[in-house]
Protein backbone atom coordinates (compact mmCIF):
# COMPACT_ATOMS: atom_id res chain seq x y z
CA UNK A 1 0.00 0.00 0.00
CA UNK A 2 2.90 2.52 -1.07
CA UNK A 3 1.00 4.16 -3.85
CA UNK A 4 -2.39 5.28 -2.81
CA UNK A 5 -2.14 9.22 -3.15
CA UNK A 6 0.62 11.42 -4.18
CA UNK A 7 0.75 14.46 -1.76
CA UNK A 8 4.26 14.70 0.26
CA UNK A 9 2.67 15.17 3.52
CA UNK A 10 -0.69 12.80 3.10
CA UNK A 11 1.63 10.50 1.50
CA UNK A 12 4.34 10.39 4.19
CA UNK A 13 1.35 9.21 7.18
CA UNK A 14 0.26 6.87 4.60
CA UNK A 15 3.50 5.12 4.42
CA UNK A 16 4.27 5.40 7.97
CA UNK A 17 0.79 4.20 8.83
CA UNK A 18 1.72 1.52 6.02
CA UNK A 19 4.65 0.20 7.63
CA UNK A 20 2.78 -0.03 11.09
CA UNK A 21 0.26 -1.88 9.98
CA UNK A 22 2.37 -4.63 8.63
CA UNK A 23 1.67 -7.71 10.16
CA UNK A 24 -1.71 -6.34 11.67
CA UNK A 25 -4.23 -7.19 9.02
CA UNK A 26 -4.95 -9.97 6.77
CA UNK A 27 -3.21 -10.10 3.13
CA UNK A 28 -6.57 -10.73 2.13
CA UNK A 29 -7.95 -6.99 4.01
CA UNK A 30 -4.36 -5.68 2.96
CA UNK A 31 -5.38 -6.67 -1.12
CA UNK A 32 -8.88 -5.45 -0.27
CA UNK A 33 -7.92 -1.92 0.90
CA UNK A 34 -5.84 -1.09 -2.09
CA UNK A 35 -8.62 -2.22 -4.69
CA UNK A 36 -11.22 -0.36 -3.08
CA UNK A 37 -9.28 2.73 -2.58
CA UNK A 38 -7.89 2.32 -6.66
CA UNK A 39 -11.42 2.15 -7.74
CA UNK A 40 -12.36 5.32 -5.55
CA UNK A 41 -9.25 7.38 -6.74
CA UNK A 42 -10.05 6.40 -10.37
CA UNK A 43 -13.51 7.76 -10.06
CA UNK A 44 -12.65 10.85 -8.41
CA UNK A 45 -9.94 11.17 -11.13
CA UNK A 46 -12.38 11.33 -13.82
CA UNK A 47 -14.93 13.13 -11.79
CA UNK A 48 -12.23 15.79 -10.68
CA UNK A 49 -12.74 15.16 -7.29
CA UNK A 50 -9.86 14.71 -4.95
CA UNK A 51 -9.42 11.46 -3.02
CA UNK A 52 -7.82 12.88 0.05
CA UNK A 53 -9.00 14.37 1.76
CA UNK A 54 -12.69 13.85 0.31
CA UNK A 55 -15.15 15.62 0.88
CA UNK A 56 -18.50 13.97 2.07
CA UNK A 57 -20.67 14.99 -1.17
CA UNK A 58 -17.75 13.27 -3.42
CA UNK A 59 -17.62 10.10 -0.88
CA UNK A 60 -21.86 9.60 -1.04
CA UNK A 61 -22.01 10.29 -4.80
CA UNK A 62 -18.71 7.71 -5.04
CA UNK A 63 -21.63 5.07 -3.00
CA UNK A 64 -23.94 5.68 -5.46
CA UNK A 65 -22.27 5.15 -8.44
CA UNK A 66 -20.80 1.89 -7.09
CA UNK A 67 -24.37 1.02 -6.40
CA UNK A 68 -25.64 1.73 -10.02
CA UNK A 69 -22.82 -0.36 -10.72
CA UNK A 70 -24.12 -3.32 -9.38
CA UNK A 71 -22.14 -3.78 -6.40
CA UNK A 72 -23.42 -5.51 -3.31
CA UNK A 73 -24.48 -3.74 -0.44
CA UNK A 74 -21.62 -5.22 1.52
CA UNK A 75 -18.89 -4.24 -0.78
CA UNK A 76 -20.31 -0.70 -1.38
CA UNK A 77 -20.36 -0.65 2.96
CA UNK A 78 -16.09 -1.86 2.68
CA UNK A 79 -15.37 0.43 0.33
CA UNK A 80 -16.86 3.08 2.57
CA UNK A 81 -15.08 1.53 5.92
CA UNK A 82 -11.84 1.79 3.29
CA UNK A 83 -12.15 5.40 2.21
CA UNK A 84 -12.48 6.00 6.28
CA UNK A 85 -9.53 3.95 7.13
CA UNK A 86 -6.88 5.61 5.18
CA UNK A 87 -8.28 9.05 5.70
CA UNK A 88 -7.57 8.62 9.32
CA UNK A 89 -4.11 6.73 9.15
CA UNK A 90 -3.38 10.37 6.92
CA UNK A 91 -4.11 11.92 9.57
CA UNK A 92 -7.32 13.49 7.70
CA UNK A 93 -10.68 13.98 9.24
CA UNK A 94 -12.90 10.99 7.59
CA UNK A 95 -16.17 12.07 5.74
CA UNK A 96 -17.54 8.63 6.08
CA UNK A 97 -19.21 9.94 9.24
CA UNK A 98 -21.07 12.54 8.07
CA UNK A 99 -24.69 12.92 7.43
CA UNK A 100 -24.69 12.29 3.64
CA UNK A 101 -22.73 9.49 3.74
CA UNK A 102 -24.78 8.01 5.97
CA UNK A 103 -27.83 8.99 3.82
CA UNK A 104 -26.64 7.82 1.03
CA UNK A 105 -25.56 4.04 2.31
CA UNK A 106 -28.79 4.11 3.81
CA UNK A 107 -30.97 5.05 0.39
CA UNK A 108 -29.00 2.39 -0.98
CA UNK A 109 -29.27 -0.48 1.63
CA UNK A 110 -33.04 0.32 1.11
CA UNK A 111 -33.07 -0.10 -2.70
CA UNK A 112 -30.94 -2.86 -2.59
CA UNK A 113 -31.92 -4.52 0.56
CA UNK A 114 -29.41 -5.81 3.36
CA UNK A 115 -29.53 -9.97 2.58
CA UNK A 116 -26.78 -10.91 1.40
CA UNK A 117 -26.16 -14.40 -1.18
CA UNK A 118 -26.26 -16.90 0.85
CA UNK A 119 -23.58 -19.65 0.49
CA UNK A 120 -25.39 -22.93 0.35
CA UNK A 121 -24.43 -25.00 3.62
CA UNK A 122 -22.79 -28.45 3.32
CA UNK A 123 -23.92 -30.08 6.27
CA UNK A 124 -23.21 -33.00 7.96
CA UNK A 125 -25.79 -35.38 6.14
CA UNK A 126 -24.61 -33.60 2.79
CA UNK A 127 -20.99 -34.66 4.00
CA UNK A 128 -22.48 -38.17 4.05
CA UNK A 129 -23.59 -38.17 1.05
CA UNK A 130 -20.19 -36.90 -0.67
CA UNK A 131 -18.22 -39.31 1.20
CA UNK A 132 -20.87 -42.01 -0.39
CA UNK A 133 -20.06 -40.75 -3.87
CA UNK A 134 -16.01 -40.63 -3.33
CA UNK A 135 -13.26 -43.30 -3.79
CA UNK A 136 -11.02 -42.39 -1.02
CA UNK A 137 -8.63 -45.05 -2.25
CA UNK A 138 -7.98 -42.47 -5.02
CA UNK A 139 -5.35 -40.04 -3.83
CA UNK A 140 -7.07 -36.77 -5.21
CA UNK A 141 -10.53 -38.42 -3.60
CA UNK A 142 -8.81 -38.37 0.00
CA UNK A 143 -7.79 -34.81 -0.32
CA UNK A 144 -10.68 -33.81 -1.36
CA UNK A 145 -12.76 -35.82 1.54
CA UNK A 146 -10.22 -34.31 4.18
CA UNK A 147 -10.49 -30.87 2.47
CA UNK A 148 -13.76 -31.41 3.58
CA UNK A 149 -13.99 -32.70 6.73
CA UNK A 150 -11.39 -30.66 7.91
CA UNK A 151 -12.84 -27.00 6.92
CA UNK A 152 -16.60 -28.26 8.76
CA UNK A 153 -14.77 -29.51 11.77
CA UNK A 154 -12.71 -26.20 11.99
CA UNK A 155 -14.92 -23.89 10.91
CA UNK A 156 -12.92 -22.11 8.52
CA UNK A 157 -12.29 -19.85 5.80
CA UNK A 158 -10.29 -20.94 2.56
CA UNK A 159 -7.68 -18.72 2.99
CA UNK A 160 -7.16 -20.25 6.48
CA UNK A 161 -7.42 -23.75 5.20
CA UNK A 162 -5.02 -23.07 2.41
CA UNK A 163 -2.44 -21.91 5.08
CA UNK A 164 -2.58 -24.96 7.07
CA UNK A 165 0.42 -26.68 7.57
CA UNK A 166 1.23 -30.34 9.14
CA UNK A 167 3.24 -28.45 12.18
CA UNK A 168 -0.10 -26.84 13.46
CA UNK A 169 -1.27 -30.68 13.69
CA UNK A 170 -1.27 -33.27 16.49
CA UNK A 171 -2.98 -36.35 16.63
CA UNK A 172 -4.56 -37.90 19.67
CA UNK A 173 -4.73 -41.73 20.74
CA UNK A 174 -7.88 -41.49 20.31
CA UNK A 175 -8.61 -40.65 17.23
CA UNK A 176 -8.87 -37.22 17.44
CA UNK A 177 -6.79 -34.12 16.54
CA UNK A 178 -5.61 -30.58 17.66
CA UNK A 179 -5.02 -27.85 15.24
CA UNK A 180 -3.31 -24.57 16.24
CA UNK A 181 -5.40 -22.06 13.67
CA UNK A 182 -4.67 -18.89 13.51
CA UNK A 183 -7.49 -16.64 12.39
CA UNK A 184 -6.27 -13.61 10.70
CA UNK A 185 -9.96 -11.63 10.97
CA UNK A 186 -10.48 -12.61 14.76
CA UNK A 187 -7.24 -12.85 16.94
CA UNK A 188 -3.29 -12.29 16.97
CA UNK A 189 -2.90 -15.85 18.81
CA UNK A 190 -3.68 -19.00 17.43
CA UNK A 191 -6.75 -21.10 18.64
CA UNK A 192 -7.01 -24.90 19.69
CA UNK A 193 -9.45 -26.60 17.55
CA UNK A 194 -10.63 -30.00 17.50
CA UNK A 195 -10.50 -32.37 14.83
CA UNK A 196 -13.33 -34.78 15.39
CA UNK A 197 -12.29 -38.84 14.38
CA UNK A 198 -13.79 -38.90 11.11
CA UNK A 199 -11.90 -35.76 9.96
CA UNK A 200 -8.88 -36.29 11.58
CA UNK A 201 -8.58 -40.19 10.58
CA UNK A 202 -9.08 -38.40 6.69
CA UNK A 203 -6.42 -36.06 7.40
CA UNK A 204 -4.18 -38.59 8.28
CA UNK A 205 -5.30 -41.01 4.85
CA UNK A 206 -4.55 -37.93 2.77
CA UNK A 207 -1.18 -36.90 4.43
CA UNK A 208 0.20 -40.49 5.11
CA UNK A 209 -0.66 -41.35 0.91
CA UNK A 210 0.66 -38.27 -0.15
CA UNK A 211 3.98 -38.60 1.56
CA UNK A 212 3.73 -34.92 3.57
CA UNK A 213 5.65 -34.88 6.81
CA UNK A 214 6.19 -30.58 6.82
CA UNK A 215 4.78 -27.56 5.17
CA UNK A 216 1.50 -27.14 3.84
CA UNK A 217 -0.99 -29.36 3.98
CA UNK A 218 -3.45 -29.23 1.26
CA UNK A 219 -1.56 -29.10 -2.30
CA UNK A 220 -2.21 -29.57 -6.17
CA UNK A 221 -2.28 -32.96 -7.99
CA UNK A 222 -1.04 -32.90 -11.58
CA UNK A 223 -3.25 -34.73 -13.63
CA UNK A 224 -0.14 -37.89 -13.60
CA UNK A 225 -1.82 -38.35 -10.20
CA UNK A 226 1.57 -36.37 -8.49
CA UNK A 227 1.60 -34.32 -5.43
CA UNK A 228 3.35 -31.52 -6.12
CA UNK A 229 4.71 -28.44 -3.33
CA UNK A 230 1.93 -25.85 -4.64
CA UNK A 231 -0.33 -24.95 -1.51
CA UNK A 232 -4.24 -24.97 -2.96
CA UNK A 233 -5.40 -21.54 -3.72
CA UNK A 234 -8.74 -20.34 -2.18
CA UNK A 235 -10.43 -20.31 -5.64
CA UNK A 236 -9.52 -24.35 -5.83
CA UNK A 237 -10.62 -24.78 -2.47
CA UNK A 238 -14.74 -23.57 -4.31
CA UNK A 239 -13.68 -25.50 -7.07
CA UNK A 240 -13.61 -28.62 -5.73
CA UNK A 241 -16.33 -28.43 -3.18
CA UNK A 242 -18.55 -27.63 -6.29
CA UNK A 243 -17.10 -30.75 -8.14
CA UNK A 244 -17.75 -32.87 -5.21
CA UNK A 245 -21.38 -31.70 -4.59
CA UNK A 246 -21.97 -32.46 -8.25
CA UNK A 247 -20.42 -35.85 -7.84
CA UNK A 248 -23.24 -36.28 -4.97
CA UNK A 249 -26.01 -34.79 -7.04
CA UNK A 250 -26.43 -31.75 -4.68
CA UNK A 251 -26.90 -28.31 -6.12
CA UNK A 252 -23.51 -27.46 -6.74
CA UNK A 253 -24.99 -23.54 -8.48
CA UNK A 254 -24.65 -21.97 -4.65
CA UNK A 255 -21.89 -23.83 -2.84
CA UNK A 256 -18.33 -22.12 -2.53
CA UNK A 257 -15.94 -22.22 -0.06
CA UNK A 258 -18.03 -20.78 2.76
CA UNK A 259 -20.78 -23.59 2.38
CA UNK A 260 -18.57 -25.54 4.88
CA UNK A 261 -18.77 -23.10 7.40
CA UNK A 262 -22.42 -22.01 6.90
CA UNK A 263 -23.08 -25.88 6.93
CA UNK A 264 -21.15 -26.66 10.31
CA UNK A 265 -22.95 -23.97 11.88
CA UNK A 266 -26.47 -25.11 10.87
CA UNK A 267 -25.14 -28.75 12.41
CA UNK A 268 -24.43 -27.25 15.91
CA UNK A 269 -27.60 -25.42 15.52
CA UNK A 270 -29.62 -28.50 15.02
CA UNK A 271 -27.62 -30.00 17.99
CA UNK A 272 -28.72 -27.46 20.17
CA UNK A 273 -25.37 -26.14 21.19
CA UNK A 274 -24.94 -22.76 22.32
CA UNK A 275 -24.84 -19.74 20.32
CA UNK A 276 -21.54 -18.29 22.52
CA UNK A 277 -19.97 -22.08 21.97
CA UNK A 278 -20.93 -21.45 17.84
CA UNK A 279 -19.23 -18.35 17.58
CA UNK A 280 -16.19 -19.64 19.76
CA UNK A 281 -15.54 -22.21 17.87
CA UNK A 282 -16.11 -20.12 14.52
CA UNK A 283 -13.55 -17.60 15.50
CA UNK A 284 -17.25 -15.33 15.27
CA UNK A 285 -17.57 -11.90 17.68
CA UNK A 286 -20.75 -11.09 16.75
CA UNK A 287 -23.68 -13.21 16.91
CA UNK A 288 -25.35 -11.53 13.95
CA UNK A 289 -23.49 -13.93 11.75
CA UNK A 290 -24.59 -16.87 13.51
CA UNK A 291 -28.23 -15.64 13.60
CA UNK A 292 -27.80 -15.05 9.68
CA UNK A 293 -26.22 -18.52 8.82
CA UNK A 294 -29.12 -20.56 10.54
CA UNK A 295 -31.95 -18.24 9.96
CA UNK A 296 -33.69 -20.76 8.17
CA UNK A 297 -33.60 -23.76 10.10
CA UNK A 298 -34.19 -20.99 13.18
CA UNK A 299 -37.25 -20.68 11.65
CA UNK A 300 -38.45 -24.08 11.45
CA UNK A 301 -38.37 -24.54 15.12
CA UNK A 302 -39.93 -21.00 15.63
CA UNK A 303 -43.18 -19.99 16.90
CA UNK A 304 -45.34 -20.51 13.51
CA UNK A 305 -43.74 -23.84 12.98
CA UNK A 306 -44.48 -24.74 16.61
CA UNK A 307 -48.08 -23.87 16.09
CA UNK A 308 -48.58 -25.86 12.85
CA UNK A 309 -47.16 -28.98 14.38
CA UNK A 310 -49.43 -28.64 17.69
CA UNK A 311 -52.66 -27.97 15.27
CA UNK A 312 -51.92 -30.60 13.20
Amino acid sequence: MTDLVTGSSITTRLLEWAAAAQGAYAPATQRAYQSDFDFFRAWCALSGATPLPASAETVAQFLRSQSEAGLSVATIRRRAATIARLHTAAGLSSPCGTEPVRLALRAIARDRGTQQRQAAPLTAKDAHKIQGALDDARLKDARDVALLLVGKDLLVRASELVALTVGAISFEEDGTAHVALRRHKTSTEPQSCLLGPDAAGSLRKWLQGAGIAYGVVFRSITKGGNVTDAPLSTRDVSRILKALGTRALLDASRISSHSMRVGTAIDCVAANIDTAAIMQAGGWTSVRMVARYTSRLSAKRGAIARLHKLTG
